[in-house]
């Protein structure tokens, strides 16, 4: 059965986490994705050359002879993708890249300012080469505005968009960072929607685009809401933990367990807060005056936190969330890595595939985020060790002859051997 891209052909230059997703999700529908790297700049998430054990996310911890093709990080981001060497410094390099631009129809970059013009593949470049190409462009402060040469990452785009100061405990002062840099995930889903939609434009109008996203701006369309309140009402957003604007009882409450176990609960309306009350067996509370409707409870957050806390503390996490979602309550354990695997929700939906890793053997990879019935996405390959697929590309695609292939690999032009640390 075809899939849903397929017969899309990418070039990705991208690096780390932004760009490699959105190309990761173009993948999972089918698109040809050709990663580029090179054996002197690798994806810096392939980790380093000599790590010492115990360091990374390597199987059993262990580098292994070849870290740079075992790093879970980089093997989660860039399943089903063909993986490529090139040296964009050198003009053989240059001419080689110019080939692939002439068959494919996109370029995804995601390089401080001003790289893809020094390597010599800006957008009028592109269009040179392929006049309907589309680019995204994708530096974290964008192509244009006072800070575009800045750099910077996934922290950095938390603090600056104004995430991370909404972000901490209750009545802390200080501001606090997500457990993962949001701009990035966001950005990627950003850059595979505007990709998709320029691959549309392009099939109606014949024509290229270039598109400009900026990695800040992205993570600031996320709290349109407080920008809109202090427009509104001169008001910054007060950090509340893990509390909500309006619900009530709403928060993270500890379990039994050896480990720390956590559930979470969330009360929307008086109808749900009544099914709680009885669900604990405190239904007499479901009729206390002090509790009677949603702001009397929001302003007892407290007092709810107390009762609560103290009826989940002897109960597993899961029976707690049986019990409450069968009272329609929303209510699910705070689970770990572990207990991701472990769950039978995740296995009966296939959310983990079993993938046979050349450099790491078969190792579970988070699968298909979603079910389309014409088109089902799939896991098609493992991630390329680096050059894995040049001969696949550079021979089979581009039809360099077998003399043409070993002059590039004698000039460090192409290989599968990293020659320096990231």
């Amino acid at each position: 059965m075809a899939l849903a891209l397929e017969g899309i052909r990418i070039l990705d230059l991208s690096r780390i986490w932004a760009g490699p997703y959105a190309t990761k999700l173009m993948a999972d529908m089918g698109a040809d994705i050709i990663k580029v790297e090179s054996v002197d700049r690798m994806d810096t998430t392939r980790g380093g050359i000599n790590p010492p054990a115990g360091s990374g996310n390597y199987p059993e911890g262990e580098p292994g002879e070849d870290p740079w093709n075992r790093n879970g990080w980089f093997n989660s981001l860039h399943l089903s993708k063909y993986g490529v060497t090139i040296n964009l410094a050198k003009e053989s390099g240059k001419d080689l890249f110019s080939h692939l631009v002439t068959i494919s129809d996109a370029v995804i970059e995601n390089y401080r300012l001003g790289v893809l013009a020094r390597l010599g593949f800006d957008y009028e470049k592109l269009r040179s080469l392929r006049p309907d190409i589309v680019l995204i462009s994708m530096p974290a402060f964008g192509n244009k505005g006072r800070w575009k040469g800045f750099v910077q990452y996934g922290i950095g785009q938390e603090q600056l968009s104004g995430m991370a100061d909404m972000t901490g405990y209750l009545d802390e002062d200080s501001p606090m960072k997500s457990g993962i840099n949001h701009g990035d995930p966001i950005t990627g889903s950003h850059a595979t929607g505007a990709l998709l939609a320029s691959l549309l434009y392009r099939r109606r109008t014949g024509r290229g685009v270039y598109v400009d996203l900026s990695q800040l701006d992205s993570s600031v369309s996320l709290i349109g809401d407080a920008i809109l309140g202090y427009q509104m009402n001169k008001r910054n957003p007060e950090r509340r933990g893990n509390r909500h604007p309006y619900m009530a009882p709403h928060g993270i409450y500890r379990c039994r367990g050896e480990e720390e176990e956590w559930i979470a609960i969330a009360v929307a309306s008086d109808a749900e807060w009544q099914r709680l009350c009885a669900a604990i067996g405190r239904p007499g509370m479901a009729d206390d005056e002090r509790f009677s409707d949603v702001l009397s409870r929001w302003r007892r957050q407290d007092e709810l936190d107390t009762v609560l806390s103290e009826w989940t503390r002897d109960k597993d996490s899961n029976d707690v969330m049986q019990a409450l979602q069968a009272a329609g309550i929303a209510a699910t354990p705070v689970e770990s890595s572990e207990m991701i695997f472990d769950d039978p929700h995740y296995q009966e939906r296939g959310l983990m595939e079993l993938v046979d890793h050349p450099s790491t053997g078969p190792q579970f990879m988070p699968g298909i985020s979603w079910k389309m019935s014409k088109t089902p996405g799939e896991v098609r390959w493992p991630t390329p060790r680096l050059g894995e697929h040049n001969e696949t590309i550079f021979r089979e695609l581009l039809g360099l002859g077998a003399n043409e292939f070993s002059e590039l690999e004698d000039e460090g032009v192409i290989g599968n051997v990293p020659t320096r640390d990231n």
